[in-house]
């Protein structure tokens, strides 16, 4: 139980670190979930966003969490001290992007099946219906699973051998369990505000609150300790 509260506690920090952030970008998220039904003009506004999104398909939700999720956060680390700058930084740097890209087409498919579902309207039950299955279902057993082993993968150097150990040695209280905390905090109010938008502007929005939620995982993966080679 202790090591699990301590999990907790890692997985709580890296969601304090950028707390305040995290809470500006939902509200700022909310505010034009709220505009694009409120004002006609920035809902035609859209429109053009919309059309590229539904014609790119999984192409635009790559690209954009690549950017929105891995360059972005990424290169702001660089700058404030916190990733190394180094030839061997660029590579993480290009890896990290590369794993939020292609967890994006788990993203993109998911959000596709959660439309057909639960439907397209936005009403209470609809909402709260596809926040559940994407936070509790898809998030805990498919995306931070996949996203858990690609950060732990660049952490340890690239070693396949240390990474085996690492998925044998109390992987959902090291790794999971801080990651989902610090998940939970940002994407539970995050999936409503989402959801609330029609489908092809969903990925778009998700991007804007997954750059602030890559500076919380980074921050959790950076406390998570690396087993030695035996």
């Amino acid at each position: 139980m202790k090591r699990i509260l301590e999990s907790v506690q890692d997985g709580w920090n890296g969601a304090k670190a950028n707390l305040i952030p995290g809470f500006v970008i939902i509200c700022i998220a909310a505010l034009l979930v709220v505009a694009y039904y409120v004002f006609p003009a920035f809902q035609n506004a859209l429109r053009g966003l919309q059309e590229v999104r539904e014609s790119w398909g999984a192409k635009f939700s790559m690209l954009t969490g690549a950017l929105g999720a891995g360059a972005i956060p990424g290169l702001y680390l660089m700058f404030v001290g916190k990733a190394r700058r180094d030839l061997r930084g660029f590579l993480d740097l290009f890896f990290t992007c590369l794993v939020w890209a292609t967890s994006m087409i788990l993203q993109d498919y998911f959000y596709a099946f959660q439309d057909w579902f639960w439907g397209s309207a936005v009403t209470f039950k609809i909402l709260i219906s596809k926040m559940l299955l994407d936070q509790f279902v898809f998030t805990p057993f498919l995306s931070i699973q996949y996203l858990a082993v690609g950060f732990r993968l660049r952490d340890m150097n690239y070693d396949f051998k240390l990474l085996g150990q690492a998925l044998r040695s109390d992987w959902a209280i090291k790794v999971i369990i801080p990651m989902l905390v610090s998940c939970w905090l940002t994407w539970i109010p995050g999936t409503l505000v989402v959801y609330s938008l029609p489908l092809a502007l969903q990925i778009p929005l998700m991007v804007l609150i997954q750059c602030f939620f890559a500076l919380e995982i980074a921050f959790v993966s950076s406390k998570i300790t690396c087993p030695n080679v035996s």
